[in-house]
Order: structure tokens, then sequence, then C-alpha cells
């Protein structure tokens, strides 16, 4: 299982709050903890945890946080020859609602500052890998750069939309498995999805675009999935949600996971939606994962 993880690394500044704060309010956090994310990081971090060999192309600040991000990478055990120092480290800025919601203020940093050069430098390790995961918290030509490797050796490539914004036709003709939520699903296609309908409606245009499988997360209503094979609707199942902070980025992690093992893809979902709901159980985008969620083939 070899992933390469392209992406942001982040300092999560959670403060706990009984609401999201609304415009033109003031309001006390009842508690404030410091814990590791980054799209990027949170995704790879789960691949890792889940037994996969994970490297990972991105940049930290030269700091403290970026010292302690660096060390968790490892521990979670991700590769991070290639995570350069550079400015200052990305944060996010997170209110946790006592409803397990959560708004979240991004402060890019280093993320901003990964370049072209960068991903060239990493070109043979993302060739070699089973799957490239993408996610778009960094400049968009690095995100081109890393898709343009992978798709000449036909490596599978795992485009997480987020944060929502448009993307090329060029680049959505080399994603493999495309994952935006439906916020991100409607900046792409303009479609609003009020029902499976619009689901399909919305997915079909992107397969139209040269994309080989759409999966869109719908929080507690599970997730929606349409390849030119095959649609479907997999379930998610009730937990207590602690912190539903990097719940889509676990989805993504292990959905390459479980592609990496040789499961369907809609196996692949199901498994990913178990590991995603787990995380929003524990607090943090990035907690222990026991190993007992490794595939089982």
């Amino acid at each position: 299982m070899n992933i390469t993880v392209v992406g942001s690394t982040n300092m999560d500044l959670v403060y706990l709050v009984p609401h999201i704060v609304k415009a033109g309010e003031t309001l006390h956090s009842t508690k404030h903890e410091l814990f590791f994310g980054g799209k990027g990081a949170n995704q790879a971090v789960t691949a890792g945890q889940l037994g996969a060999d994970v490297f990972f192309i991105g940049n930290v600040g030269k700091d403290d946080y970026g010292e302690k991000i660096k060390r968790n990478l490892q521990e979670k055990g991700v590769k991070i020859s290639a995570v350069q120092e550079v400015g200052m480290t990305g944060q996010a800025i997170i209110q946790l609602a006592d409803s397990g919601e959560n708004s979240i203020v991004l402060f890019p940093g280093a993320n901003f500052l990964v370049t072209q050069e960068q991903i060239e430098a990493n070109k043979e390790r993302i060739e070699t890998s089973d799957v490239l995961l993408l996610q778009l918290e960094i400049p968009m030509p690095a995100v081109d750069a890393a898709a343009n490797i992978a798709a000449k050796k036909n490596v599978h490539i795992i485009l997480n939309p987020a944060p929502a914004q448009q993307i090329s036709d060029s680049l959505l003709s080399k994603v493999s498995i495309l994952t935006p939520n439906e916020t991100e699903l409607e900046v792409l296609t303009g479609v609003k999805t009020k029902n499976e309908e619009d689901l399909f409606q919305a997915c079909s245009l992107l397969l139209q675009k040269g994309v080989g499988a759409v999966v869109v997360t719908l929080g507690e209503k599970g997730s929606y999935y349409l390849n030119h094979n095959e649609r479907g609707h997999v379930q998610a199942n009730q937990v207590e949600v602690k912190d539903t902070t990097g719940a889509g980025d676990a989805f993504n992690g292990a959905l390459a996971v479980g592609l990496c093992n040789g499961l369907s893809l809609r196996n692949s979902i199901l498994y990913a939606s178990k590991v995603a709901e787990y995380v929003v159980t524990q607090m943090g985008a990035q907690p222990t994962i026991p190993s007992s969620f490794r595939v089982n083939k």
C-alpha cells in the first residue's frame, strides 16, 4: 500500500463554545486546546495508522509548531523526508460547538509556499505510488504538477476538492475518484442537491468531464457514489459525536487504504465510513486509530 499525500499541515487551535459565534457576537470559550491538523496531514496520518506506507509532500514553518507536526507525522507512520521548513506553520482557528458542529478559519502560512519544483523533486515517489491523494489547501500549480506526474504513470488519483473552488477540466480528467461534500459538489457543477436524483445529475456532469468515480460525503446522511458501472447510497451509523473536525479527511485516507487493499468501491466506502465514524467520537482531527480498524482481507 504505497500512498503519496500532497497537501497541507496545520496546527489546530480549538475553542470550545456553546454555539458557533454569530456576526457581531462576543462569546466566551469554555476550553482551548491544540491539535494537529491540515487536510493533507489528516489524511496521511489516517492512512499511516491503517497500515499504509505513506509518503507526505508539504511544508511546515520554521517554528515550534512545525517541529511538533513533523514529529507527530513520524509517530503516526508517515515518511517526512519531503516536508520542507519555510515561513510560518499554517494554523486553523476552530470553533467547536456543544452540538459537535464546527466553524473553521484557515491561516495557510507555509502551505501556500508548496511549489511545483518541490513536487518535481519527488517525482519518482509519486510515479511508484499505488494512490496519490490530493486536496486544495496548497497552491493549485502544485496540485496540477502532482496530478500530471501521476496520470502519466496511471497512478490512481483521489482528489478531495476542499476548500470548495472551481477546478479545471484538465485536472478533473485525470482524477480517478473525486470526493466532494454537498457544498463542494454544488460549486463544481452548479447543481443544488436536494435529493438523490440531483446527486445523480451533478455527479454525471463530473463523469462527463473524465472523472472516474464521484463519492459525495453527506455527513450524518452517509455518502452517495457514482461511476460508469454503478451508483448507490451508503448509510451512516449513528454514533455519539464529539468533534466532526477531520471526519472527511479520515474518510479520504481510509478510502485510499481500502482501494489499495483491493476492496471494491462500495466496500472501500463502507470501510472509510466506519473509520470516519470512529474519528468523530474522538477529539481533534488526528486521533489515535486502533489497529483493529486495519483492513481484514
